[in-house]
C-alpha cells in the first residue's frame, strides 16, 4: 500500500495512511490507530500530524493523562518534538496545553497555550482553555477577560461560559475588599 499519491486537481500530497490512522482513532480503534501511526513515526520522522496525533492517542489509552503513565510521558515528548520541527504549527502546543491542563499542571498549560496563540492568534480554544484556567486558579478579572475575547473570535463558545457571572461576582468581591 502506497502511504502517499498526488492528488490530480491540486497536485497537493494525499497522505492516505495517515488519514487511515485518523480514521481509526475518530472510530476508537485507538490501538490499531497507534501502530499505524507509529509505523508512519518510525518511517518519516519529521512527520508532525502523525506525531501529534499518535499522542493524542497514547492518551486515550489511559483514559486521561496521568503524571506516572509512560504513555503520557511519550505523548508530552512527541508533543514538544512536533512544536520544535514545526515552529509555525500551534496545534502541538495546544494538545500540550490540554495535556498539561488535565495533569493539573495549569501554570504550564497556560504557557503552552500562550506559546500556541504566539503562532496562531486566532485559536479559540485556545483562549477558552485560558479562561477556564484563570477561573480555576481564582484570578477573576483574567478569566472574564479571557471570555469575552474567546466569544468575541467565536460566538458560538458562549454556552460554555456558564462559571463567567461567578467570576464576575468573585472579581467584585474581591475589588470590594482591595479598596
Amino acid at each position: 500500500m502506497q502511504s502517499e499519491t498526488i492528488m490530480p486537481a491540486s497536485g497537493r500530497r494525499k497522505d492516505s495512511e495517515y488519514e487511515q490512522a485518523a480514521m481509526l482513532l475518530t472510530n476508537g480503534k485507538t490501538k490499531e490507530a497507534i501502530a499505524l501511526l507509529r509505523g508512519i513515526v518510525s518511517r518519516n520522522p519529521a512527520h508532525t500530524n502523525a506525531m501529534v496525533s499518535l499522542a493524542v492517542a497514547l492518551i486515550e489509552t489511559d483514559g486521561v493523562a496521568k503524571r506516572d503513565s509512560p504513555a503520557t510521558k511519550e505523548a508530552l515528548d512527541l508533543l514538544d518534538r512536533a512544536a520544535s520541527i514545526a515552529p509555525k504549527d500551534p496545534v502541538p502546543l495546544f494538545n500540550k496545553g490540554v495535556c498539561l491542563r488535565g495533569l493539573g499542571m495549569l501554570e504550564e498549560a497556560l504557557v503552552a497555550f500562550d506559546a500556541a496563540l504566539k503562532r496562531e492568534k486566532r485559536l479559540p480554544l485556545a483562549v477558552l482553555h485560558m479562561a477556564e484556567i484563570n477561573y480555576e486558579l481564582g484570578h477573576w478579572n483574567k478569566a472574564v477577560e479571557l471570555a469575552r475575547l474567546a466569544v468575541i473570535r467565536d460566538p458560538g463558545l458562549k454556552e460554555s461560559l456558564g462559571w463567567v457571572p461567578d467570576a464576575v461576582s468573585k472579581a467584585s468581591e474581591q475589588e470590594s475588599k482591595s479598596r
